[in-house]
């Protein structure tokens, strides 16, 4: 199938007049794709195509399904969620049928609002708008019991959010059993990376019935955030949020907060990060504007920071000792991962410090 194609297909099942499309990543020769389109009396959206007979991909798994066609629903139910709670975040754009998913032949897709602004200022100095985003959507917390799902035949319409990719119930199970497969096959400078992300994961394990839970955004960085005309931040690129633990949210917006926006693809070395004190206070000030930590994530707040770096070199490490896939690519991912572990701890010890000052 061509862009074309499948362009042509998303039109008529969006019932979209004449569009001028651009294609944001993907290509339709691989899992997924995605496409901007601009229509000719003004507005936006972005439509993300899946196709529906191949698996999920390994790293939103966590969530508990491998299925595009199980996993999809749950992203639109989540947008759904904090629509209906008036949460700044895209919003849903249902099918001419009135569906949050789309069938466009062999592919799925999921179509949202496009959040006119622009990115972060590089430097850090926007740090706070982004932690008051987070703030404000782990402050909502999670479905309340009575909230109870709808039924599955109650087309177009969601009360409960899905689960995200980092889901401790399902992603550490599956983390868990990556790192076993590989445990005879590991080199010997693999092993104190191989046990640290052993650690977190147990860790977070035996801590996660302790933990609040509330719906987070699954990969907060400056990346994914835009500063809308009102001087404030909006969360953008939902497909790992759901249902997690907002600890392991603000550990990961804690470490990636030290990367601008536009970082080049081509140089590794680019995405490494130096822990800035100041970049660390601000996104903790505007984040405790709306929620102070528990106790209980005071205490973990250190594995919540390496808990992403943890999960996602389970999968790194199965790629590269299982899969055989070897290079400058792994190479650069594992680089990666040693740096994220080894600022971990001085990330860790920097907020703790800030907000004991707070």
């Amino acid at each position: 199938m061509t862009d074309a194609a499948l362009v042509g297909r998303i039109l008529r099942e969006y019932r979209l007049g004449p569009a001028t499309v651009r294609r944001r990543y993907g290509s339709v020769s691989g899992p997924q794709v995605g496409y901007r389109l601009r229509r000719p009396g003004g507005g936006t959206m972005l439509v993300r195509a899946y196709r529906a007979d191949q698996p999920l991909a390994p790293y939103p798994r966590g969530s508990g399904t491998a299925s595009v066609t199980d996993w999809l629903p749950g992203r639109a139910a989540t947008l759904d969620w904090l629509a209906a709670r008036g949460y700044p975040a895209p919003r849903v754009v249902a099918t001419r049928t009135g569906d949050p998913v789309g069938v466009a032949g062999a592919w799925l897709t999921w179509a949202t609002s496009d959040i006119p602004g622009r990115a972060l200022a590089p430097g850090g100095g926007q740090a706070g708008l982004l932690g008051s985003a987070l703030g404000q959507l782990h402050a909502l917390g999670a479905p309340l019991p009575e909230e109870a799902p709808l039924p599955a035949a109650a087309p177009g319409l969601a009360s409960w959010p899905g689960l995200a990719s980092w889901y401790p119930a399902t992603a550490i199970p599956v983390a868990m059993r990556r790192l076993g497969a590989v445990v005879t096959l590991l080199p010997g400078e693999w092993r104190p990376l191989h046990e640290q992300f052993r650690r977190t994961l147990l860790a977070l394990q035996r801590a996660a019935a302790a933990l609040p839970v509330a719906v987070v955004h699954g990969d907060p960085w400056p990346g994914n955030a835009v500063v809308t005309a009102g001087g404030r931040v909006t969360l953008i690129d939902w497909e790992n949020g759901g249902l997690g633990l907002p600890v392991v949210d603000l550990g990961q917006c804690l470490l990636k907060c030290h990367l601008d926006p536009g970082l080049p693809e081509d140089r590794p070395e680019a995405w490494h990060v130096q822990p800035d004190p100041h970049r660390i206070a601000a996104v903790l000030n505007g984040y405790t504007r709306w929620r102070r930590l528990a106790d209980a994530e005071l205490a973990i707040l250190p594995e919540g920071i390496r808990f992403g770096a943890a999960y996602i070199g389970a999968i790194h490490f199965e790629r590269a000792l299982i899969d055989g896939v070897h290079g400058a690519i792994m190479d650069a991912r594992l680089g990666l991962l040693r740096n994220r572990i080894a600022v971990s701890q001085a990330i860790a010890d920097l907020a703790a410090r800030h907000l004991g000052e707070h």
